[in-house]
């Protein structure tokens, strides 16, 4: 489930659709998306960025995205 990535840090990449992202940079205008390099969300808060690790672990699946929106919106 994770990837290695930079200096042995370790990634779980989750998936969303285009309307979750949408609502993800609505919720968090802080957060960018990177069209460029890695097309993922950048800068979101520790807090959220805690909370879908903790969906994840919970559901043992990396499919946790609408989830997460329905408790934090």
């Amino acid at each position: 489930m994770a990837k290695d990535v930079l200096a042995g840090m370790k990634v779980l990449q989750l998936q969303c659709t285009e309307k979750q992202k949408d609502k993800i940079l609505k919720l968090y205008p802080m957060a960018k998306f990177d069209t460029a390099t890695t097309k993922s969300i950048e800068l979101l808060p520790a807090e959220a960025k805690n909370k879908m690790f903790d969906l994840a672990i919970k559901r043992k699946s990396l499919d946790i995205m609408e989830e997460f929106l329905e408790s934090v919106g």
